[in-house]
């Protein structure tokens, strides 16, 4: 099933131009949960998918795309939920999420919502970690929507250690041949030998237990040479130890079709690889790429489970 995001967002736009992508035996028995404005705009003639409609009049929404309006952010948390019952009636087995302005879905009365990571993770009582795919390599973050100061607290060696297992399970699942890990350091140069911070020290039995079991693991590693190394085909995903280190790499090269996925979770959860991008909504000209991938990734995981 496919929620639409902020309705005032792209995420309309590039939903529609990217199911146009797929033959339509491929989409077979998705859903797109969204408001009947944007389904009379976007896909009033789509016959090759299922809907769940939210009537705009119940929450005083106006269609109007760019517009941050507090009645589209509560729309798009309704959605979210809406995604969550048929998860949990078994009517549906995976979730592609538009992207949602988390500041207006907190002006929309939702206090405790930080992301959809997050929000999973709570709904269904389990311990999630955000990775981002690519065709060429993959990202997996230890930490992520926390200020930078608290990093160094929040990693810990199970903490890394389940990363490290989340990302094998998923690599599994995409790679047909073997595969090779990076695990980045904390601080610069991965620490100089301690020279420059000793965090790293924590990390190195992780990875060496690891090694024992016969995984291609490198780290700690210095992040620059870490990505570099993916991006010239010896690494097939790295571990971040935080949101930037792992995020600004990977999007420089794949922000148009990288996808964000989340791990730990009882069913699969992709999106795409972007906000709402208010400034460019309404104007035909959003790039579909990320939404077509996070789609057909999540088709390809669907058949794994």
């Amino acid at each position: 099933m496919i929620t639409i995001g902020n309705p005032n967002g792209i995420g309309p736009e590039v939903i529609s131009k990217a199911i146009k992508k797929f033959e339509k035996n491929q989409l077979q028995n998705f859903i797109v949960i969204l408001d009947d404005q944007n389904y009379n705009i976007f896909f009033k003639e789509v016959r090759n998918l299922d809907f769940v409609i939210f009537p705009s009049k119940d929450y005083n929404y106006i269609c109007n795309p760019g517009e941050k309006s507090i009645a589209s952010g509560l729309l798009s948390y309704r959605f979210l939920e809406k995604a969550v019952e048929l998860i949990k009636k078994k009517e549906a087995k995976a979730i592609v999420t538009g992207p949602v302005s988390k500041e207006l879905i907190v002006k929309a009365g939702i206090k405790n919502f930080v992301d959809h990571t997050s929000f999973f993770a709570r709904v269904f009582n389990r311990e999630t970690f955000m990775l981002f795919y690519s065709e060429d390599f993959c990202v997996t973050l230890a930490t992520i929507h926390i200020p930078l100061k608290k990093v160094v607290k929040q990693i810990k060696p199970f903490l890394v250690e389940k990363v490290i297992i989340q990302s094998i399970e998923f690599l599994k699942k995409t790679k047909e041949n073997s595969f090779r890990i990076g695990v980045c350091g904390i601080n610069p140069h991965a620490g100089e030998n301690g020279l420059l911070g000793r965090e790293e020290y924590k990390l190195i039995k992780v990875i060496e237990k690891f090694k024992r079991e016969g995984l291609q693991i490198e780290g700690p590693i210095p992040a620059d040479t870490a990505f570099y190394k993916a991006y010239t085909g010896w690494f097939d995903l790295i571990v971040a130890m935080y949101h930037d280190q792992g995020l600004a790499p990977f999007k420089m090269l794949h922000f148009n079709n990288g996808v964000n996925v989340t791990l730990g979770l009882p069913f699969v959860r992709t999106s795409p690889d972007h906000g709402t991008a208010f400034d460019i909504a309404g104007k035909d000209i959003a790039d579909e790429s990320s939404m077509f991938e996070a789609i057909k990734l999540a088709i390809k995981l669907n058949k794994k489970i």
